[in-house]
């Protein structure tokens, strides 16, 4: 199981991509990242996009 870092805390990337938006995964999907935490981050910058706010773990 991978983990990234988010707000200084370690969490396990398949629980927190359960929180993340279908149509934005879909769209990040086909790109290539060297790891799930560039991975996240990108998602990161296209949730703020989308929604004007910050992403927040539950």
């Amino acid at each position: 199981m991978s983990k990234i870092t988010y707000n200084d805390k370690s969490y396990d990337f398949n629980e927190i991509r359960d929180q993340l938006d279908p149509s934005l995964l879909e769209e990040l999907e086909d790109n290539k990242f060297g790891s799930d935490q560039d991975f996240f981050e990108s998602y990161l910058v296209r949730h703020h996009e989308k929604y004007n706010e910050q992403f927040e773990v539950r």
